[in-house]
């Protein structure tokens, strides 16, 4: 990849450890500390899934002063935090008070938003592709990713599928999906005959125009659509997504098409319709259909 993704649980962990006794931290704060304050959400659930009796989770609340969001309770938490020697009046303390938010830290997130900017200055726009197989890949969480892999031929008919299974320790957070998924794809494309892949996941429609299939298709040298079920940024003019004065994708049904690298914007979407036999690109929902069987056989 060129880039180590971090383990941004034992990064998380590690930060909490720096809250000293009768100081409290807050989501937001670990999430800046990460390097991007957009992963205050991810900080709640890989603190609510501490495993390490060290690591005191109880001492990060919100960023309003209220306490909440512990996975012994709120009640264990206000306990352990008087005992910590801090006041509470009506279920929230002051954060002007008790505040701790001078964090050791290399901000990971920060290292990773500049891959994401070197990643987008390789990508291609191509126009007309020439292909005859085409990949759909999908992963599917549960304890472990399952990733897996469908090849279609250019009528549509199932040529083969594969999956493969392995934990990750990046959690989801908004705009940094690449670094969560890639390991897994990058596994699955390695029996991978494809001509071009369809992802589970956004191209150039992204702040840094480096999504999730963008980033997978430069890694991997391949050209690559994405495929999202939520609008992420931009507006819609007709079927076509506007962001920042470009068309960076398209609507097509009910998901949004945006070219990953090596391909353009209206090939991308022409390929996507050629595809639609329900609401999501065959592809991809196929291969949405193999990695959650994948996920039930192994998790259940």
């Amino acid at each position: 990849m060129g880039v180590n993704i971090p383990d941004l649980y034992e990064e998380t962990y590690m930060l909490t450890k720096q809250i000293p006794r009768g100081e409290v931290s807050t989501y937001g704060a670990i999430a800046r500390a990460l390097g991007d304050v957009i992963a205050a959400r991810a900080v709640g659930k890989m603190l609510h899934e501490n495993p390490y009796k060290e690591v005191p989770c109880y001492r990060v609340i919100h960023s309003d002063g209220r306490v909440g969001g512990y996975a012994g309770g709120v009640e264990k938490k206000i306990e352990m935090l008087k005992r910590d020697g801090i006041e509470i009046i009506n279920g929230k303390i002051d954060l002007n008070k008790y505040l701790f938010d001078d964090f050791v830290t290399d901000m990971p997130l920060k290292r990773l938003r500049e891959e994401q900017v070197r990643v987008a200055s390789m990508v291609k726009q191509d126009g007309e592709l020439e292909w005859k197989i085409i990949g759909g890949m999908d992963v599917s969480y549960g304890n472990y990713a399952h990733g897996a892999y469908v090849e279609m031929d250019s009528n549509g008919r199932i040529i083969r599928g594969y999956t493969v299974s392995m934990k990750i320790r990046f959690p989801y957070i908004p705009t940094y999906l690449a670094f969560r998924e890639l390991p897994v794809l990058e596994r699955l494309y390695e029996k991978a005959e494809a001509d071009i892949i369809m992802v589970d996941g956004n191209g150039i429609l992204h702040p840094l125009m480096a999504g999730l299939a963008s980033h997978f298709g430069v890694v991997m040298d391949v050209p690559t659509i994405g495929v999202a079920k939520k609008l992420l940024l931009g507006e819609i003019l007709n079927d076509s997504i506007i962001f920042n004065g470009k068309v960076v994708g398209k609507k097509v049904g009910r998901v949004y098409i945006s070219p990953g690298h090596k391909i353009g914007v209206e090939s991308a979407a022409k390929i996507a319709k050629n595809f639609m036999k329900y609401s999501i690109p065959e592809p991809v929902r196929q291969a949405h259909i193999l990695a959650n069987k994948e996920r039930r056989k192994r998790e259940g």
